[in-house]
This record gives structure tokens, sequence and C-alpha cells, in this order.
């Protein structure tokens, strides 16, 4: 009891007591702004997962028109070919 006394009174125990406060106050601020920001960015997080979830439908009906036209692609080419054929 009569060290924690001393170190109160010393310049030494003053900077260890000041160190102590700044971390404690260090700690509370990033945990403060830690879940601040971890449920602003959840919801915009969530949000663009949607965004991207809507566009890979998007991709896909897509590539999917792609595949598509190229089929009719290759039919109207063989009707070309067989045309010419013909003649």
């Amino acid at each position: 009891m009569s060290i924690i006394v001393i170190l109160a009174q010393t310049k030494t125990g003053a900077w260890i007591e000041i160190i102590a406060f700044l971390l404690v106050a260090a700690i509370i601020g990033f945990l403060t702004a830690y879940f601040y920001y971890k449920s602003v960015y959840t919801r915009e997080i969530n949000f663009l997962k949607e965004d991207v979830a809507k566009l890979s439908g998007e991709v896909r009906m897509l590539k999917d028109e792609i595949h598509s036209l190229e089929e009719k692609l290759d039919e109207k080419d063989k009707e070309i070919a067989n045309l010419k054929k013909k003649k």
C-alpha cells in the first residue's frame, strides 16, 4: 500500500497514471468508433451485396441472350451457305 502512495506522489507515478488514463481513453474511443462504423457500414455492405446479386442476374440473362443470338447467327450462316450452294 505504501508503494502506491509513494508512486502517486512522484513524477514517475504521475506519468504512469497519465499513460494509463490515456490508454483507457484510447481503448474506449477505438471501441466506440468500431461499433458505430460497424453498424453504418454493415448496412452499406448489405446494399452492395444486393446490388451485386442483381447485376449478376442481369449478366446471366445477357449471357443467355448472347448464346441464343449466336445460335441464330449460326442458323443464318447455314441458310446463306445453303442458298449459295443452290445457285
